[in-house]
């Protein structure tokens, strides 16, 4: 269920590169992939280290490995493509930004949704959304989105195995917030105020720290981290089609 797929496109002239967040999975993506293999591009959505397998594998994990796949992963399509365009979501907005400033080949673009430069974690609304989250009904159309893209057993266990991943985010964070500055390619920003994890101070944080390129950003409210509505997931959909259309 939680594995990295590709959509080829035979003009071969682009490659659109998904990316993930902390304990998502490539599924997530599904819908965007179609939308942009239909528009002419390739699609390939990953599946990071510690991911798609068992929570002890997932503990295991290290920020060094999230960013050594991808960066490998892109090396590995760039020779057949002329550009490679990178969506992130959440962590993997982070692991793409760092591909950037590391020179991977070949990238023309970014497109980054709920970045996490400043978490929200313990807020009210956080905690809120939590609470619905465990008591709504499976069938919910959140709990059933969050349940289907999660490639984390979600087990008893995880309780105390996460708390080592969660300080490779954490480090993932402040190293990025530090690379800003060396984003030289386009990059497109989606924020939700409703968003239970990321704090909106992270798109200031952005505006602030991408200092070398052209930036462009869309609010929406209605959204959680992972869970949009469909008249927003619509607006989100339209963005991604319109940055890679123009890098």
């Amino acid at each position: 269920m939680h594995d990295p797929f590709y959509l080829e496109n035979s003009a071969k002239k682009c490659v659109v590169v998904f990316i993930h967040g902390f304990m998502g999975g490539p599924l997530q993506f599904e819908r965007l992939a179609q939308s942009i293999h239909a528009q002419g591009y390739s699609a390939a959505s990953l599946l990071l280290p510690g991911h798609g397998s068992t929570v002890k594998e997932f503990s295991s994990a290290t920020m060094e490995k999230w960013q050594d796949y991808l960066n490998a992963e892109i090396d590995r399509l760039s020779p057949n493509y002329d550009d490679v365009f990178l969506v992130g979501h959440s962590m993997g907005c982070l692991l793409a930004i760092n591909a950037v400033v590391g020179n991977i080949r070949n990238i023309c673009g970014l497109f980054l949704l709920a970045c996490p430069l400043k978490l929200k974690v313990f807020s009210v609304h956080s905690l809120k959304v939590r609470l619905k989250q465990v008591f709504c009904r499976k069938r919910h159309p959140m709990k059933a989105t969050y349940l289907n893209t999660s490639s984390v057993p979600l087990k008893p266990s995880l309780i105390w195995r996460i708390v080592k991943p969660m300080v490779e985010l954490k480090k993932l964070i402040h190293i990025t917030n530090n690379n800003l500055h060396g984003v030289s390619v386009p990059v497109t920003a989606i924020f939700s105020l409703g968003d239970e994890l990321v704090s909106i101070e992270s798109l200031d944080m952005l505006k602030n720290g991408l200092k070398q390129t052209s930036f462009d950003s869309i609010t929406i409210s209605d959204s959680l981290h992972a869970y949009y509505p469909e008249h927003e997931y619509s607006i989100i959909e339209n963005s991604l089609r319109s940055a890679i259309s123009r890098h």
